[in-house]
């Protein structure tokens, strides 16, 4: 497993969580006694390329907000009473497993997710995972296409009703509800069979007291990166620590007048700079809790903070720029440098600035470790068709199936280390350094505080705003949000 010189591998914590649907117990509980947590104005933030995970957050009513890309929308208010309906139901149906029909791996096996429905790869991802049937002839898979608004709510209200697809792609944000209500089959057994080589050790963020109930579907890392022309004419290096970061945004703003440096830094953005931020706080060793704790104060996010202080107040910093505004900057060639996901970054290549004209390079914080937007895939607890389920699984694990999948998700990551064709990294060179840094890349939800994950970053994120725009310091700003983030989880 790849791990940058000088630096260890991130530890990552397997979740934990207890009671059956505490994800939804807890939205409903904290609905009727926070209110107004989410922010209208998330609806009009600019399109963003990126993928961050579909978060629940709560005011009067449990609120879905999904944010593809950045672009926040309020999808569906869901009422008090229906949220305890559905966890009444979930809680019906957990367990249901041991009840249902034996299964043979024949059949019908319906696979579920949205990006069927997307027009760039949509039937190229099925056409990929179709190579299974060559394998099994006598099982012919369903392609379940649900729009990516309406994809937890459909599939919660199926779930409910002990239905559902066999197999599933998993929001990140929404695996935490699936786990509590008993509704993923474990795929332990699937893994030893299987023997991947090269699983990444993200993986383990999908595994709950000891069994692993989700593996990676997609992760879009991030990576710092920059325009290799601009670098060049401003005569500078790629930095490696912040404090370089800092002196070469300003050496190119002072000698080319272009802007060096930019990344989130604004409310305006708040669910997409959760991830980008948390970038920092993970770079320097920090967490947003230990499992059981939170440790938002801690001294290691508080380094974190001061170092984004200081580049944010380096004179080549974007100050006021949000990202639809420096990813257009980056590419019409006017911004040197920035840390972004890679799914945005392919966004980005074109005639004013083509790929073999971006560098990149992991992230130049002292402990390595990053932040990341993933989806799992799971299996259904209710399928009556577990063994073919399990199959198409383990057919996914398979060198030859993980290529495929390599090259049709590209950029982004998958499950294991394999790559995608040379064809592919040849003439985007710059992924490479994506892909190792994810390995040290841990997820923004927040473990054993999943269910208000979205209510925590809104408070963090208010106090690091203050920050940079009021002159509060770190240690004072995060001991705040420590406060404040107790107070409304006891």
């Amino acid at each position: 497993m790849a791990v940058h010189p000088g630096r260890t591998e991130r530890a990552v914590r397997p979740r934990r969580w207890s009671g059956p649907n505490l994800f939804l117990t807890k939205c409903a509980i904290y609905a009727h006694s926070r209110a107004n947590v989410t922010n209208p104005q998330h609806a009009a933030l600019p399109p963003d390329p990126g993928l961050h995970d579909t978060e629940f957050t709560a005011s009067a009513t449990c609120v879905a907000v999904y944010a593809q890309g950045g672009n926040v929308k309020v999808l569906k208010t869901v009422p008090i009473a229906a949220v305890a309906v559905v966890a009444l139901a979930l809680s019906g149906c957990a367990g249901g497993g041991d009840e249902a029909a034996e299964t043979t791996a024949a059949g019908t096996l319906s696979v579920a997710t949205w990006q069927f429905l997307e027009p760039t790869r949509g039937d190229a991802l099925f056409d990929t995972i179709n190579g299974f049937t060559a394998d099994n002839p006598d099982v012919t898979l369903e392609k379940v296409e649900i729009a990516r608004a309406d994809y937890e709510k459909t599939l919660s209200t199926q779930f409910g009703a002990g239905a559902g697809p066999d197999v599933f792609v998993i929001p990140d944000a929404y695996f935490p509800q699936l786990a509590d209500a008993g509704l993923l089959e474990p795929l332990d057994d699937v893994v030893s069979e299987a023997d991947p080589a090269g699983l990444r050790s993200i993986n383990d963020n999908y595994a709950v007291d000891g069994s692993q109930l989700g593996l990676v579907w997609e992760v879009v890392p991030y990576s710092l990166f920059w325009n290799t022309d601009i670098l060049t004419a401003a005569g500078v290096e790629p930095p490696t620590t912040v404090d370089e970061l800092i002196t070469a945004a300003a050496t190119i703003t002072e000698t080319t007048g272009k802007t060096g440096f930019s990344v989130r830094h604004q409310m305006n953005e708040e669910t997409p700079w959760w991830t980008d931020q948390s970038n920092w706080e993970f770079g320097y060793g920090g967490e947003w809790s230990d499992g059981e704790n939170l440790t938002i104060d801690s001294t290691e996010n508080v380094e974190a903070v001061e170092a984004f202080k200081s580049v944010y107040d380096s004179p080549g910093f974007g100050k006021g720029q949000d990202a639809s505004t420096y990813r257009s900057a980056f590419a019409a060639g006017e911004l040197g440098m920035s840390i972004d996901n890679s799914s945005a970054v392919m966004t980005l290549v074109g005639d004013a600035v083509p790929a073999d004209k971006i560098g990149s390079a992991v992230l130049p914080f002292p402990e390595g470790g990053s932040a990341y937007a993933g989806f799992a895939i799971g299996i259904n607890a209710n399928s009556e068709n577990k063994e073919a389920a399990k199959d198409f699984i383990k057919w996914m694990l398979s060198d030859d199936a993980q290529q495929s999948l390599a090259d049709t998700l590209f950029p982004s990551a998958i499950a294991t280390e394999v790559d995608a064709s040379d064809e592919l990294l040849s003439a985007n060179p710059w992924v490479g350094a994506f892909h190792e840094q994810v390995n040290n890349a841990s997820s923004v939800i927040i473990a054993g505080f999943e269910a208000d994950t979205s209510a925590i970053r809104t408070i963090v994120l208010t106090q690091i705003e203050r920050v940079l725009t009021e002159g509060v310091s770190a240690e004072d700003a995060l001991a705040e949000a420590q406060k404040q983030a107790e107070a409304l989880t006891q």
